[in-house]
């Protein structure tokens, strides 16, 4: 019976290894036009297709707060 309860918790323990504990980082203390990107491309990565394209190209901060948002919520 020790022997199971070993066992048992080794693969517990090795299981725990593999879940994801990603989140997405904070984004407060970044300009609104990045945090505004961010959540367009979370949004994006969730399923519903969400860009300003006229931001997406001319502003730098949206462009990377958009990737950044939907690298973060890909699941």
């Amino acid at each position: 019976m020790e022997y199971f309860k070993v066992i048992l918790l080794s693969i517990v323990i090795l299981l725990s290894g593999c879940s994801s504990s990603k989140q997405p980082r904070p984004i407060s203390n970044h300009t609104y036009t990045y945090q505004q990107g961010y959540k367009d491309g979370c949004s994006t990565a969730n399923g519903t297709y969400t860009k300003n394209h006229k931001l997406f190209n001319d502003n730098l901060e949206y462009h990377e707060g958009w990737f950044s948002g939907r690298r973060d919520c890909n699941h």
